[in-house]
């Protein structure tokens, strides 16, 4: 589902995981839908209040952990002190800059996927590397 989707769509999906599509529930979804930015609680918050003044942080905090558990979004952690967040579920890895904290997506194809190490079943797999972006190189070479 893409950042298009409309409300219709969105609240279809909720029902399909067993949430409530509640306005704040849908206003924060859709935000995080339409940025490629993994953004934090914070910024999320900051973005939606500007159209709906009454929401809260606790809100967006508690929106985002129940999306994460209807696997609807993933959390990514490890970028910096607040958790980032992300509602796009194809596979694909991250690239973070570790000095600017910017998370880029990508696909790395070749990259395998094993369904079971020894006696553990493997469910998932999210991989970040870690390095410097093209613009955090640049400033370095000014």
């Amino acid at each position: 589902m893409g950042p298009t989707a409309d409300r219709a769509e969105l609240a279809s999906r909720f029902r399909a995981h067993g949430l409530k599509a509640t306005p704040q529930r849908l206003a924060i979804y859709r935000a995080l839908l339409q940025t490629f930015e993994h953004p934090s609680a914070e910024t999320l918050f900051r973005r939606v209040r500007r159209t709906m003044p009454s929401l809260s942080l606790g809100t967006v905090y508690k929106t985002l952990d129940s999306l994460e558990a209807a696997q609807l979004i993933t959390r990514l952690s490890g970028v910096e002190e607040s958790a980032r967040y992300d509602a796009k579920l194809e596979p694909h890895h991250h690239l973070i800059c570790t000095r600017c904290k910017k998370v880029i997506d990508v696909t790395v194809p070749d990259l395998p996927a094993p369904a079971q190490l020894g006696a553990f079943e493997i469910t998932g797999v999210h991989v970040q590397f870690l390095g410097h972006c093209g613009d955090c190189l640049k400033g370095e070479r000014i």
